[in-house]
């Protein structure tokens, strides 16, 4: 059963602390900064976000970190994505440290060094079509495909391939040097890699397998991660929007005066709403026991907030006209990430297809 309570004191205050964080280290200014940074450069905020205790908040207590619930970090979530930070919180903690917490005997000595801000490490997987796989020889295991898209991968120091052996799902950690690595950054500034681990090679005791139910809870919380950043840009696209029709001049009056106007601004306040409550359903669901019940509602999460998006983004941009899709507002680069997000996390088609399967 989901219930959504009032946020407590810790989360409020989580937020708020995001909040500060936000407003004084990011800005137009200093995300240009950012970006014109090496790729494979450790974001500037890493440490800082670590220092906070950013990083150890999803993860259990058992594994080293401050296990708080799904529904808590969602709150912090939405803040970052709010922000535009370009640290991969949600790929590194949210994804592969959750993921790993509940696969490996010794978590909390593999994670140590990434919780701490020290380093990076990323889950690299192939396409649904061209998985990634591992074939046994002996005492060795070769790896043989690719991983077209890691986000927060250009600085990872280490992937922990997702890869098919005897058609099971398994674990392999491969360094960077052993790794084919091409860096680039995605339209919204996001640092990811291209990752070719043809030949890739390691000691058969050095596969995690029995893994699929950690993969699993990892991917959903990964994809929770995806939706409360997304929730969060949404928020903040439909107030700079509603900022802006309150001061921008048409016939000499705000164009918010006009009803078409506020009827879009209605359809935003509603699809706003909407993806805020979603977030925190799948959040809830995170927690439940019923692995079909979670998949029902982070799949359904999925697909209405990737619309709700879709919505906001397009009317933000009539809005706002050509000001709309450039990098001279906050509002552009809100548009690209936005674009991007909802083009992450799988197809509505595929969230469809589980949805029903797991019903």
């Amino acid at each position: 059963m989901i219930r959504l309570d009032p946020p407590d004191d810790g989360v409020t205050m989580l937020k708020e602390t995001a909040e500060r964080f936000v407003a004084d280290r990011y800005g137009l200014a200093r995300r240009g900064e950012m970006l014109r940074k090496p790729d494979d450069q450790i974001p500037v905020h890493w440490a800082d976000m670590a220092g906070l205790g950013w990083l150890l908040a999803p993860v259990p207590e058992a594994a080293g970190g401050l296990g708080l619930p799904p529904v808590q970090i969602v709150a912090l979530l939405e803040v970052l994505g709010a922000g535009l930070v370009l640290e991969p919180v949600g790929p590194v903690v949210m994804r592969c440290a959750a993921t790993l917490a509940r696969a490996l005997p010794d978590a909390e000595a593999v994670l140590a060094p990434v919780l701490s801000g020290g380093c990076i490490e990323v889950m690299a997987g192939g396409e649904e079509a061209a998985p990634i796989t591992a074939m046994r020889d002996g005492e060795r295991v070769t790896l043989a495909g690719r991983a077209p898209l890691v986000v927060g991968g250009a600085a990872a120091r280490a992937f922990w391939v997702v890869a098919r052996m005897e058609s099971a799902p398994v674990l392999i950690r491969v360094p960077l040097e052993k790794a084919g690595v091409t860096r680039f950054r995605l339209v919204d500034g996001q640092a990811a890699a291209k990752v070719v681990f043809d030949g890739v090679s390691c000691d058969a005791g050095e596969v995690i397998t029995g893994c699929a139910p950690a993969l699993a809870f990892g991917a959903d919380m990964g994809l929770l991660g995806m939706l409360a950043e997304t929730s969060g840009l949404i928020d903040a696209l439909y107030r700079a929007t509603l900022e802006h029709v309150k001061l921008r001049e048409q016939f000499g009056r705000p164009i918010g005066r006009f009803q078409a106007v506020q009827h879009r601004m209605a359809d935003m306040f509603i699809a706003r709403e909407e993806a805020q409550s979603m977030v925190q359903l799948a959040a809830e669901a995170m927690e439940s026991a019923d692995t079909g019940f979670r998949a029902r509602l982070v799949s359904a999460a999925r697909i209405k907030i990737a619309g709700s998006a879709r919505a906001v983004l397009r009317d933000a941009v009539q809005l706002h006209g050509g000001m709309g899709v450039t990098d001279e507002l906050p509002v552009g680069h809100m548009v690209k990430r936005l674009l991007v997000l909802t083009q992450m996390g799988g197809s509505r088609a595929t969230h469809l297809k589980r949805f029903r399967e797991a019903a």
